[in-house]
């Protein structure tokens, strides 16, 4: 996290146990031994919603009522945490008058710190005479996206002077400053503090030259490389000594604490759902299954999980027996492989339901790409060449790709491809986005489907 990120986190902190504290007293609920505990309950609700909600994004680069659009759900989570706690701790007596004064308070006081903080960065910017001439050399679909962001944001203390670049674009309406060979000139006659570069790679050879000529006169060089060819949007960059390294692709659940969040609710949900459902419903299924056919009741694949590993994929066997396995291919419609309960089982994708287990030890998670069977994976990977990037989180139950219509395969060849390439690429967006909320409004959504029937499940 970054310093002013961090500052802006402890600083909001304080200002929730000020709340706190202020609510109690004032409501006459008053402060009790056993609300330390609950402030540290409310403190780390707080860390975690608002990493989910990107609240401690840049500052500057947020427009306020963005910001405060941002703050609402995350006071409603405090209160909600606030009611769970005093109903806990059996602490009725003017709880609702407590609850309300403590969102009411943090809606005030966050929302006040947020604006008189914006305030005061533009009143600084404006008093120090910081307002900075900069010219933008490409204009690029990166240069005018940065172009736009600074109109967008004038409390940041920019004002675009002009454009360079090989080429005169329609667009500019005046902007447009000449090309590449031009910069010297401007930058002895037009009193530009910086120069930002959006190079895409083939204009790339005149970095050198540009530099060149910002050092001669002194100029602050900003470089904003061309990520755009790289299908994805998540990028960072990090220290490490005086070199700077950048990450092309990050994702949530490389850090510790969302991937303990994330198992925490693949392990409460599995455990209740075997509980409560499991332990009825595998009896009369696997009692259907040796009636309509002989064979096992489970059928056990294995298949591709987390960083390439192995494991057992546990499922209610849908096939005869006796069939040919001399060659795996897809399950197709009306596949006279397929038993009678076994069709039921796959259009109501209650075949996968055992899966569960496989969430409770470990090897699944509720939500996420589907596990692949190894010779799919190998058949993919001819042409899909980052098909291993799908293997960076554990595999689930369901996924975006399946609540989006993406299950099963089509008919057509060329079609089937292209539907396995919008799944990998529903995958890697789930990877990248992926959020505690996420994965709850995939499972609501995967319950609508099941509701509503699926016409890819056959």
């Amino acid at each position: 996290m970054k310093k002013r990120e961090t500052l802006r986190l402890f600083s909001d902190l304080s200002f929730l146990i000020v709340s706190f504290y202020v609510a109690a007293e004032v409501s006459g609920h008053g402060v009790g031994r056993l609300d330390g505990g609950t402030i540290i309950f409310l403190l780390i609700s707080w860390y975690f919603s608002t990493k989910a909600t990107n609240l401690y994004d840049d500052l500057k680069t947020v427009r306020f009522v963005h910001e405060f659009l941002l703050l609402i759900p995350n006071i409603l989570i405090q209160s909600a945490v606030l009611i769970i706690a005093l109903f806990i701790l059996n602490e009725h007596y003017f709880g609702r008058t407590f609850v309300g004064l403590y969102t009411v308070l943090l809606i005030g006081i966050l929302a006040f710190k947020k604006f008189l903080s914006r305030k005061l960065i533009y009143t600084f910017s404006k008093g120090t005479n910081s307002i900075k001439n900069v010219l933008i050399v490409g204009t690029n679909e990166v240069g005018m996206s940065f172009y736009e962001t600074l109109k967008g944001t004038p409390h940041y203390g920019y004002q675009v002077v002009g454009f360079l670049d090989q080429t005169k674009p329609l667009h500019l309406n005046g902007m447009y400053k000449g090309d590449y060979k031009e910069i010297e000139r401007i930058l002895s006659n037009s009193g530009v503090d910086e120069v930002i570069v959006a190079l895409d790679e083939a204009n790339s050879a005149q970095l050198s030259n540009i530099i060149r000529i910002t050092d001669k006169y002194a100029v602050k060089t900003r470089i904003i490389p061309d990520y755009l060819k790289f299908n994805t949007s998540r990028f960072s960059v990090e220290m490490f000594g005086k070199y700077p390294l950048i990450t092309v692709r990050t994702e949530p659940l490389e850090y510790f604490h969302w991937r303990l969040l994330k198992r925490a609710l693949d392990f409460t949900l599995s455990f209740i759902v075997t509980v409560l459902i499991l332990s009825w419903l595998l009896p009369i299924i696997a009692l259907l299954i040796r009636l309509d056919s002989k064979g096992s009741v489970f059928f056990f694949q294995p298949r591709l999980g987390y960083n390439n590993k192995v494991f057992k994929c546990f499922k209610f066997r849908t096939m005869y027996v006796d069939i040919d396995n001399s060659s795996f291919k897809a399950t197709g419609k009306r596949d006279n492989r397929v038993t009678k309960i076994g069709a039921f089982l796959r259009k109501t994708n209650l075949d996968e339901v055992p899966q569960v287990l496989n969430v409770l030890f470990g090897d699944m998670s509720l939500v996420g790409p589907r596990p692949q069977a190894i010779p799919f994976y190998e058949e993919y990977k001819s042409f899909i060449e980052n098909l291993n990037l799908r293997h960076n989180v554990k595999p689930g139950v369901t996924g975006w790709a399946q609540v989006n219509g993406l299950r099963g395969d089509a008919i057509d060849p060329i079609e089937n491809k292209k539907r396995i390439m919008k799944r990998f690429e529903c995958d890697l967006w789930y990877i990248e986005n992926w959020s505690f909320w996420l994965d709850i409004k995939i499972m609501f959504l995967t319950v609508w489907v099941f509701l509503k029937g699926d016409e890819n499940a056959y």
